[in-house]
């Protein structure tokens, strides 16, 4: 797999480094601790325990290295066995009950995700925010201007630049509203233990306080074979993706059509130095397509085989970092896109 983010010569153009910074191992490990050190802190509340604080803020500030949950992975499957030994190591024997007791790696790991996911959502409702603004500035600028409607690839009745934009603004207020609804539903715990099923004497109790040290809510049971959530944030990137794409989409048929259409900067060519090709706005439909077949791979992660499903669970950790930093760098590719739009239509 491309790292695009850090890519020498194609980060700029198909990359997202704050996206990818949210899923970078320093970061997860970063949420990880976090997690943990919000059990410790839960099941301590609960026992009226007084060390649990102490050993949460050593769980926090464990001095792990990434790179030492490597080989514990590759024979695990998961990080989490790995690090919760460091941590029980890092604590003490009087205080290695109160690390990860009565949690399961998928508690931890999923938990975590709720974490990113939120903040994945709330950096793509800012950028469709400026995305709007930016279209909303640029139907001013091109105010009274017209040019020919496209329909099935062909010149049909005239219409407005107006009007063009406002084909490309119309779903992103949608789009932002539903991005707030979701960023509110994936903040989340899960907590389930063993097989989901809370088999706890203070289950309630501890679930809440669990939520509460995270700044999450608990939804009183476990979900970790319904990816209903995962689902529905893929459902909402795709959507994003197919809203940037169709600007890329519209400004590649506009340059075929020719510069009485739109003009606009970069797009050289090593070969033939008259040529002005629409190469941000072509990467942005590819970036529209790969997110497209990621969100339908995405679904098949979903369906979890019994309580458990290794299979499942790692491709949705192949698929849905990926997923995240394409449909990011198609918002920022969109503005790039529109920036460099020197003219559209006819005064």
């Amino acid at each position: 797999m491309i790292d695009t983010a850090t890519h020498p010569w194609l980060g700029d153009l198909l990359g997202d480094t704050q996206i990818a910074a949210i899923f970078q191992p320093d970061a997860e490990l970063r949420r990880l601790l976090k997690v943990e050190a919000a059990w410790t802190r839960a099941i301590g509340s609960v026992a009226a325990d007084g060390t649990a604080d102490r050993v949460a803020v050593a769980i926090e500030n464990a001095p792990i290295d990434p790179s030492t949950l490597k080989a514990g992975t590759t024979q695990d499957g998961v990080p989490i066995p790995a690090l919760v030994r460091l941590l029980r190591d890092h604590v003490g024997p009087d205080h290695a009950a109160l690390v990860h007791t009565g949690m399961t790696s998928q508690d931890v790991m999923d938990t975590s995700l709720m974490l990113a996911l939120g903040d994945v959502l709330s950096v793509m409702e800012n950028r469709m925010s400026a995305l709007d603004q930016q279209l909303l500035d640029m139907q001013a600028a091109f105010k009274g201007r017209t040019m020919p409607a496209y329909t099935r690839m062909q010149p049909a009745l005239q219409t407005t630049v107006h009007d063009v934009i406002g084909r490309w603004r119309n779903p992103f207020e949608r789009l932002m509203n539903d991005a707030r609804d979701l960023t509110n539903k994936v903040r989340i715990v899960q907590w389930g233990g063993p097989i989901g099923a809370r088999d706890h004497a203070q289950a309630q109790a501890i679930g809440a306080a669990f939520a509460e040290n995270l700044g999450l809510r608990d939804p009183g049971q476990a979900w970790h074979t319904d990816r209903s959530v995962v689902l529905d944030v893929a459902y909402l990137l795709s959507r994003i993706s197919i809203a940037t794409g169709k600007i890329g989409e519209d400004v590649c048929v506009f340059a075929l059509a020719g510069a009485e259409n739109i003009t606009f900067t970069g797009g050289g060519s090593s070969a033939m130095p008259h040529k002005n090709n629409p190469v941000k706005a072509e990467a942005l439909v590819a970036l529209a397509d790969f997110a497209t077949v990621l969100a339908t791979n995405l679904n098949r992660s979903a369906r979890h085989e019994g309580f458990r499903s290794g299979r499942a669970w790692t491709l949705e950790w192949l698929i849905l970092p990926q997923l995240c930093a394409s449909v990011g760098a198609g918002t920022l590719l969109a503005a790039h896109t529109i920036e460099d739009i020197i003219s559209m239509g006819a005064i």
